[in-house]
């Protein structure tokens, strides 16, 4: 008796949604629009820093709350990017409408205005990209604005500049200067990859941070006004941000636990930096060797100091920033200590940016973004 076996396959679909999260944003650039004038003149600051060291505003409890305890280092495919470039998002092909590039130079001149500095990144048409590559963006924006166009944009790659610098007095600069720069720029970007330390006008040398805000607020003003404005004024970067080498000064000195003039520290810090010439670089190269060289940890506050952590190639939160800080400090450049609750990170200055510098996992990259919602505390010095 022949038997039959019938199976029955029953195939269920599940179909389980998707929950999409909005990358984290150090800086949410979203202010409020202000209006133009047709002058464009600076727009008084009327804030102070974004942050303060704020040592006096800790509370002794606060103090002893316990630092993050995070896993060991893993290896990750991020690794150091080359010398003048940021972490961002390459977006070939993305392309960009002009209601969205004023939309998002708006945005931009209101950071600028309020934080007295450039954010890390902008957000553009739903991509994040370096501050560099919207540079180039409202720099094309503006020709096609000029010419009448409407046509869309398309984000490239670019480089950030070596080494920002300055040499201007200041007055106004007429629209056909204005234009004329704009040419420059996307020539110089087109020709080099990267954006320029600054470009030369009748005013003297504009850098690259004034370029920035200056071409951000000339393409804010068309989108307020429907027409760009007659005349730009400008400014040096430092009056504009009130950002001084002596107030960098106190992000300079060596302290108890950050032993920045360390012949130990000294030495390590110079062979790290050895044949890089920009500022941005170097710091890059600071931050990776730490990064890839220390493993982490877990303890509570400082035990180690910079010259512990090096010596023991191994350290907790507080004790990877010292290093970080002690490295870059030797290496004259600005370092300070970031208190979020659970972690300390440290963050290092480099053409005119704080640049995030959290070298406790090898999943961590130099500038990466990070919330700036819940820091508890800015410190040149760590108080515990």
């Amino acid at each position: 008796m022949k038997e039959k076996w019938v199976v029955i396959m029953l195939f269920s679909l599940i179909l389980l949604p998707l929950s999409l999260s909005p990358a984290g944003a150090t800086d949410p650039i979203n202010a409020d629009q202000s209006s133009a004038t047709d002058s464009l003149n600076n727009t008084t600051l009327l804030n102070t820093e974004q942050q303060k060291d704020s040592t006096d505003q800790q509370t002794t409890d606060f103090l002893k709350q316990p630092r993050a305890s995070y896993p060991s280092k893993q290896n990750s495919a991020i690794d150091g990017y080359a010398a003048g470039e940021t972490a961002t998002t390459h977006a070939a092909a993305i392309s960009v409408t002009q209601s969205q590039l004023e939309d998002a130079a708006t945005n931009v001149k209101n950071f600028i205005e309020k934080n007295k500095r450039l954010p890390n990144y902008v957000t553009i048409a739903g991509t994040q990209v370096s501050v560099a590559q919207f540079l180039q963006l409202v720099s094309e924006g503006l020709l096609n604005i000029n010419s009448g166009k409407n046509t869309t944009l398309v984000i490239k790659d670019v480089a950030n500049p070596t080494s920002p610098s300055e040499s201007i007095k200041s007055g106004t600069i007429q629209n056909s200067e204005y234009v004329k720069l704009a040419t420059n720029l996307d020539k110089f970007i087109t020709d080099k990859g990267r954006a320029p330390n600054y470009l030369s006008s009748s005013l003297g040398n504009i850098r690259y941070e004034s370029l920035v805000y200056m071409f951000s607020r000339i393409i804010s003003f068309n989108d307020a006004n429907g027409r760009l404005p007659t005349y730009v004024t400008v400014t040096s970067w430092s009056s504009q941000t009130g950002t001084t080498t002596g107030s960098l000064s106190k992000y300079l000195q060596p302290t108890a636990n950050c032993q920045s003039t360390s012949s130990t520290i000294k030495s390590r810090s110079a062979s790290i930096t050895s044949g890089i010439s920009s500022t941005y670089s170097k710091a890059q190269a600071i931050f990776n060797w730490v990064r890839n060289n220390l493993s982490y940890s877990y303890y509570y506050d400082t035990k180690k100091g910079a010259l512990g952590a090096l010596s023991s190639r191994s350290a907790n939160c507080c004790d990877h920033s010292h290093l970080v800080i002690a490295l870059a400090r030797a290496a004259g450049i600005p370092g300070r200590y970031i208190h979020v609750s659970g972690h300390v990170y440290s963050q290092l200055y480099a053409n005119g940016v704080w640049y995030n510098a959290d070298a406790i996992n090898n999943s961590n990259y130099f500038g990466q973004a990070k919330s700036s919602n819940n820091i508890l505390g800015i410190y040149a010095e760590l108080p515990f």
